[in-house]
């Protein structure tokens, strides 16, 4: 079992003592072969980081690819085209109004924009209708 200890100090002095009495036990050979397992593992390493680098690579493209889609999807659409039976249709409505002198809705009076651009019309748009 393990002494019971305060504030940890003790316990990492301990476990030091128990590491180098363990160091001093190994034989030369199994250190040799451990250092050269270390080198050889030392050497093999680039190649496992380079194989973390294409997963990296491919997340981000993937993020990348899925975060311009989602943009795309927010981008004002163009309005599509109208039919010529849609334009034909207006085009008579437009002429049918104009037999009538009935006035349509582009058929306004400059003057009115003029008034609303004056300095008499914005005390009047900002009085109250009660």
């Amino acid at each position: 079992m393990n002494p019971a200890h305060d504030d940890g100090t003790d316990f990492d002095q301990q476990a030091r003592r128990l590491h180098q009495a363990a160091l001093a036990q190994v034989s030369p050979q199994t250190l040799m072969r451990l250092r050269a397992a270390r080198h050889d593992a030392g050497r093999q390493a680039p190649a496992a980081g380079r194989a973390r680098t294409w997963r990296w690579l491919t997340a981000t493209a993937f993020s990348a690819v899925l975060a311009v889609g989602l943009g795309v999807q927010w981008l004002p659409r163009t309005p599509q085209a109208t039919t010529p039976a849609v334009t034909a249709a207006v085009a008579q409505a437009d002429s049918l109004a104009d037999e009538l002198a009935v006035p349509s809705a582009l058929d306004e009076d400059p003057d009115l924009y003029l008034w609303l651009a004056s300095a008499d019309a914005q005390p009047l748009a900002m009085e109250s209708t009660r």
